[in-house]
């Protein structure tokens, strides 16, 4: 590959605007300052989340003055009770929508199997225990929550997550649409999360893709019009805040492409006592190496895999903890392959839905970032996408599922697309990686303790392997190809079926061994309370089991470990539940 050269970081690349100004975090009690960081680094909850979900008790101003009354250095047993005397508990503010959940839907009695059926049946009665609606009215005049609050009802994800994030995939309620709309007109982008100390950064851009996905279904050219300014404005935040320059030094070529960037100089409020322990376990780490380190532990967040390999200089895992490995992150230096095919996906669907000089705009930039993919991310020899990264100028040649991406949403170059031979050769890895597990896919192939790597495999990542899968297959068949390609060719669709195959298993098992009733089975642990969970994660080397790992305990609920699974039996005909033995 030549040498390319990173000159700058194009701060305003697009549009002819004045500068926009974004909200920040600005809370004196759940955003930086003194109260903040003496509650957080006191280590009085397991998870630094469950302070700044916890709304006050007494006004703002009554909190703040119990606080100074502690004095310079507090001990721990008096933080403890000033929290207990001035907060409430967390998930005060969501009210659940109380919902009915339709039995006839087709898609259950399209379910041939009957094990299956029932636990499908089950999971369609989820969605009440998942919808919220924002509720304040308990708050006293001038008391405050974290909660950035919306008019309409939402699906969370479920465990600790108490609000709605943007990082689901394809949402396509219009409730849960406008809800991100709303956003982006008050915020000037979407944060990570419907609450305050969200507000340092963004998520992955998919609100084009849902906008896309709801007008697939429903006739809404009301929705569109307030939609398409408003996409403009996330369009411009992407741009203006991550877009690289690089300009290949042989042939002087610019090229723009975008990563995560989060320029963020304190530890994330809602992880506090993680991040400072991280960011000083070094004692010779200078003051400004750890504001680096804080903006690139934000960035991770951003980025929706916090956190991986993929983000970190050290290559090498030893064995030790993950915050020494999380002190080498370099998030903001890798140039992703998802975000450049979300944001290329955004372009095509920009220029589809507006005419003129911004059509003609997003057509020439969707152009542009194509060809950059092509030079900086495509790799001929392996026949797949790579992250780019600014630190060693080079690919990072790693398998992760992030790869198939472009293929999920048509950002592959044509010379590519138009290959059968090479698209033949793009799940090569795939094939053999599944082949060592027997799970669902691994999110990655080093095994370190971060919860975005080995051996945990990811509901979302499932969901754009299987879509990858079928459209290379539906574009080889559009080519055509040579008969010595039968194989490899019928080989796409029955690796996906496989695919699928294990994660409908991997969530039935999973289910079935936390208390989830299906006729001629017993429960394997004997549950008196519990009667089923959908976790947020699997490991991939035991079918059913919980992925652990990261931050935080491993999550139930959950929002799109559950939809995928509708999905796939929407789109997958013939599945037959396994006999469970999963030891949980």
């Amino acid at each position: 590959m030549r040498k390319l050269l990173l000159l700058a970081i194009a701060q305003s690349f697009i549009f002819a605007t004045t500068a926009k100004t974004y909200k920040t975090c600005d809370s004196p009690i759940y955003c930086e300052g003194p109260l903040l960081r003496a509650v957080q680094l006191s280590n009085i909850f397991t998870d630094s989340k469950t302070f700044v979900d916890r709304p006050t008790a007494k006004p703002v101003n009554e909190v703040l003055n119990a606080f100074n009354m502690l004095g310079k250095n507090p001990s721990k047993a008096d933080l403890r009770m000033f929290v207990d005397e001035n907060f409430l508990e967390t998930g005060m503010e969501l009210s659940q929508v109380v919902m009915e959940s339709k039995q006839d839907l087709a898609i259950l009695k399209s379910i041939q199997d009957p094990s299956y059926r029932v636990w499908m049946s089950d999971l369609n009665n989820y969605w009440s225990n998942l919808t919220y609606s924002f509720n304040t009215t308990f708050l006293c005049d001038g008391c405050s929550s974290s909660i950035l609050p919306t008019k309409r009802p939402f699906v969370v994800p479920g465990g600790r997550f108490r609000e709605f994030y943007y990082c689901e995939l394809d949402h396509t309620a219009k409730g849960m649409i406008e809800n991100f709309l709303d956003f982006v007109e008050a915020y000037g982008f979407l944060p990570n999360g419907a609450r305050i100390y969200y507000l340092n950064r963004s998520q992955p851009p998919f609100l084009v893709r849902m906008v896309k996905r709801y007008l697939e279904f429903m006739d809404d050219p009301e929705l569109l019009a307030r939609a398409l300014p408003i996409l403009d404005t996330e369009y411009e935040f992407w741009m203006k805040n991550t877009t690289v320059e690089i300009v290949d030094s042989k042939d002087g070529e610019k090229h723009y492409l975008n990563r995560y960037n989060v320029e963020y100089p304190y530890p994330r409020p809602e992880a506090y006592y993680e991040d400072w322990h991280t960011a000083h376990l070094d004692v010779n780490m200078t003051e400004n190496d750890r504001i680096n380190l804080y903006s690139d532990l934000a960035t991770g967040a951003e980025t929706g895999w916090d956190y991986s390999s993929r983000w970190v200089r050290n290559k090498k895992f030893d064995g030790g903890s993950q915050f020494e490995l999380l002190k080498s992150l370099n998030t903001r230096a890798i140039i992703p392959v998802e975000l450049n095919s979300l944001l290329y996906d955004m372009e095509v669907q920009l220029a589809q839905w507006n005419t003129g000089m911004k059509k003609a705009y997003y057509e020439r930039r969707a152009e542009q970032r194509l060809n950059s993919m092509d030079k900086l991310l495509w790799n001929d020899e392996k026949f797949s996408f790579y992250d780019f990264n600014l630190t060693s100028q080079a690919q990072q040649v790693e398998f992760t599922p992030s790869n198939y991406f472009p293929f999920w949403l048509g950002a592959v170059p044509e010379r590519v697309a138009n290959d059968s031979a090479k698209l033949a050769n793009v799940f090569d890895e795939l094939t053999h990686v599944l082949n060592l597990y027997p799970g669902i896919l691994t999110t990655t192939l080093v095994e370190t303790g971060l919860q975005w790597d080995l051996p945990n495999g990811w509901p979302p990542l499932q969901y754009v392997t299987l879509h990858a899968l079928l459209n290379v297959h539906k574009r080889i068949t559009q080519n055509g190809y040579s008969q010595d390609m039968d194989d490899k060719v019928d080989s796409l669709q029955s690796v996906a079926k496989n695919l699928a195959e294990r994660y409908v298993e991997s969530g039935f098992c999973g289910w079935w061994a936390t208390g989830g009733t299906i006729p001629g089975y017993v429960s394997n642990l004997g549950h008196s309370t519990d009667t089923g969970h959908m976790f947020e994660k699997f490991n991939v080397t035991v079918i059913g089991r919980s992925g652990g790992g990261g931050e935080y305990r491993p999550q139930m609920g959950f929002g799109w470990t559950n939809s995928i699974a509708f999905w796939i039996f929407a789109h997958f005909q013939d599945l037959r539940a396994p006999n469970c033995t999963v030891p949980i």
